[in-house]
């Protein structure tokens, strides 16, 4: 993720509840895994997530995606679209997320984005997008869009 302007949208628009925890006990850290494909761009992401006292789960591959998503409780989902094409020419992570999790937020990060890859993207089931370069601000709104 490089310094810059920030840009992104919401695709479908829809807002998670904030959860609230029994009186008396603190409301349990959101749990937001990062599968970015650049390392340095995912430090920065999970840095971020952090810096709004959520838990950053990076993950390296898409099977690490999908067995964190298996074992524990995930809140969001910020998925680097060409994190599929850097693990051999997979292109369907965000339909493995969404069959084991249906309503588990997808947030899909890209340097590329159409109105028709939008389109298709929501079809898919993501519930938002950033567009890379985006800024720290751009993305702790996304955060707080679906965490809070």
């Amino acid at each position: 993720m490089r310094k810059g302007l920030s840009s992104g949208g919401d695709v479908q628009g829809k807002k998670k509840g904030r959860a609230t925890a029994p009186r008396g006990q603190r409301p349990q850290s959101r749990e937001v895994v990062v599968a970015e494909a650049n390392v340095e761009s995912r430090r920065l992401v999970c840095s971020v997530v952090e810096q709004l006292n959520c838990v950053a789960v990076p993950a390296a591959s898409a099977s690490e995606v999908l067995k964190v998503i298996r074992l524990r409780r995930v809140d969001l989902v910020l998925l680097d679209l060409d994190f599929d094409l850097a693990q051999m020419g997979r292109t369907n992570t965000l339909d493995e997320i969404k069959h084991l999790a249906p309503l588990l937020p997808v947030v899909i990060m890209s340097d590329v984005m159409t109105p028709a890859l939008a389109r298709r993207l929501c079809d898919r089931g993501a519930q938002s997008f950033l567009v890379k370069p985006f800024g720290c601000d751009q993305l702790s709104i996304t955060l707080f869009r679906y965490l809070l």
